[in-house]
């Protein structure tokens, strides 16, 4: 999921972040993909959302769907709160 994620993010024209620790960062190993989160950063968000227009909120609604039920905890809270930010 994280790779795919990745992937598709340069697809959209988004190139490697240096920014935190989330999905476009380039790795060089399983354990160093493991270790990112399955997210965007906030910069590379923008970037994406100025490619494809989206209700951020509807997609953080499935995002928090799709990590709950995929036991994914981090990304869960991490979702949360991002929903309450735009809420």
């Amino acid at each position: 999921m994280k790779i795919s994620s990745h992937e598709i993010g340069h697809m959209f024209g988004i190139s490697h972040c240096l920014n935190a620790n989330f999905m476009m960062n380039g790795t060089n190993s399983l354990s160093e993909t493991d270790y990112h989160l399955a997210r965007a950063c906030s910069l590379c968000q923008r970037k994406l959302n100025s490619s494809i227009h989206y209700d951020n909120k509807k997609r953080l609604l499935e995002l928090k769907n799709f990590f709950e039920k995929q036991h994914l905890n981090t990304e869960l809270t991490l979702a949360n709160q991002d929903l309450n930010l735009v809420q």
